[in-house]
Order: structure tokens, then sequence, then C-alpha cells
């Protein structure tokens, strides 16, 4: 039996978020992908190893036996795989870079070629990764933080941690917002913000730094928001609610470039600012380019007119 690794890192990460849109958003794949890998990795062992429901996914004997087993030697290969890494990373010409996965498109390689262009003995290692791994490292969670720079999405510019530092703005993305296809809202060609006072917005399970600047309480003539904060650290959780409930998400234009789902609309939103684009990287790093890594990813993002959203 030859098992492909990504129907691996599939199974496994389904069976830790026991969620397929979750580990979806985790390993940046669409849900249908995860779902096919899973199927086909069920075909190779015989046997079902999920229980699914319309409400819930759950390990099946099997499918808990065969997680025991794998997660034991997935450990071991992760291990192998840091300390080679690590060696890697002495000599100091790897530079590991994470990209937010609702980034548009053009930036991961463009910014990454012009680093290497500029550092031809250097490597960069590139991931993508959710914003919330950000989050996460910053409440304490140490295994979120593999990369030497994350470029995402960073409407602050004073840091509010002291372990971290956050660089250049990038790209400036012009607002938008998300609606259901049957939302009052969705048939206009573009929504003012002052609109949105007289229906309910989601507010996402974020840091309150990053969710006051991202979803502002009140308009910029004043009038307060309908607020409703949701439990949803995934975007497929935001897309979800949005389809099925008449809410309004405070999102970017690009983010149909990543993600598209049946039943919502993105409309240019007016009366916010575009969205910042920087990279962010711990203090504590002695890694000798990732300053260099920001400084390069500025000078391309000038000249390429990405400063103006």
């Amino acid at each position: 039996m030859n098992l492909e690794m990504r129907e691996i890192e599939a199974f496994l990460t389904v069976a830790e978020e026991l969620h397929f849109g979750r580990a979806a958003e985790r390993l940046t794949l669409s849900t249908s992908r995860v779902s096919s890998l899973i199927r086909t990795l069920e075909r190779r062992v015989g046997t079902p190893l999920f229980e699914r429901t319309s409400r819930s996914v759950r390990l099946t004997p099997a499918g808990d036996h065969l997680f025991t087993e794998l997660r034991a030697a997935y450990v071991r290969i992760e291990r192998a795989i840091a300390d080679v890494r690590s060696a890697a990373d002495q000599a100091g010409q790897v530079v590991r870079v994470g990209f937010a996965t609702t980034l548009p498109e053009r930036v991961p390689p463009a910014l990454v070629q012009a680093f290497e262009q500029a550092y031809p003995a250097a490597r960069v290692v590139q991931y993508a990764a959710p914003t919330t791994d950000l989050f996460r490292w910053l409440e304490g969670d140490r295994a979120a933080w593999q990369v030497d720079v994350f470029v995402t999405w960073m409407p602050v510019e004073d840091s509010p941690h002291p372990d971290l530092t956050i660089g250049p703005v990038l790209h400036r993305i012009p607002r938008a917002v998300m609606l259901g296809a049957d939302h009052p809202l969705a048939d206009r060609a573009a929504v003012d913000v002052e609109d949105l006072a007289e229906h309910e917005v989601v507010y996402p399970q974020l840091p309150n730094w990053y969710g006051a600047a991202w979803t502002p309480q009140t308009t910029p003539s004043g009038r307060e928001l309908r607020l409703r904060r949701v439990k949803a650290e995934y975007i497929e959780d935001v897309l979800r609610l949005v389809a099925e409930q008449q809410l309004a998400h405070l999102t970017f234009s690009s983010l149909l470039d990543a993600y598209r789902r049946p039943g919502v609309v993105v409309l240019p939103l007016i009366g916010l600012p575009a969205m910042p684009v920087r990279p962010v990287w711990s203090n504590s790093s002695r890694h000798p380019l990732v300053r260099a890594f920001a400084d390069v990813a500025s000078e391309h993002s000038r000249r390429a007119g990405w400063h103006v959203g």
C-alpha cells in the first residue's frame, strides 16, 4: 500500500479538528479536496475512518487506531525535518516566510522572487497559514509560529505585544463587504458603510486590538454598527454564516481570489480606509535576513505601486 503524504496530512488534520472546513483552512485546500483525500485513504485501508453527519464528524474505532499510530510516526518525521531545517538555518541562508492564506494571489510569488533576486545565495521556504496562527502565538502557543517572518493583514501600526515587530506597509487593499445573495443590500453596485448601521454585522472571534481595527464599532459619522459576535475562527465559518443568515462581514476586495462560495457576494465598501498588508516577526529572532526580507519587500511593493489601495 502506497500512502500519499497529503492523504496522511489530511487525515491527521481532520482527526484533530473534527471539522472538514477548519481542516481545509489549515491545509490551505478546498473542503472538497480534503474530502476527496479522505475518501481515497478510506478506500486504501478498506474501511471508513470517520462517521459524518450534517452536524458532526467523529472518528470510527478504525480511524481512532490509525490516528494514534500515524500521529506518532508523523511527529517523528516532523522532528527529523526540523533537525535538518535547523542545520540549514545555522548557515543563515534559509528564510521561512509565511503568507496569510487570504492575501491576493500575486503577492507571495512576487515578494519571494524579489528577495531571491536581491539575495541569490538565500533560499525562501514559503508557507501559507491563517492569521489566527499569529494570534495563537501571541497568546502563548509557541508551536503556532513556524516562520521567520509572516506577511499578513495588519490594520494597526503599533505592536500590541513586546515580542512582535510590525514592519512597513507592503500593500493596501480596498475594503469590501461580504453579504448573502439574498441580503437586502446584495443587489447594489457598492455599499456605503453608513448603510450598514441598519443591518447586523459580523464581529469575528479576534483579539480586541485587531478586531476593533478590522470591524469598527461605529461608522465615520458616529452611527453604531449592530455587531454580532460570532465564534468563527476560520474564513470558511464566516462564509457559512453570511450565506445562511442575513449578516454582513467587513472584508477586502481580493477575498474572492482565494475563496468562492455559492450564495455569497462581495461588494466594494465605501467609507473605510484600505486594509494594509505588512510583514511581522518576532523581536527575539536573530535571523540575519529577516529585516532584509522586509526591506526588499517594501521596496518591491513601492515600485509595483501596491501602497495605494
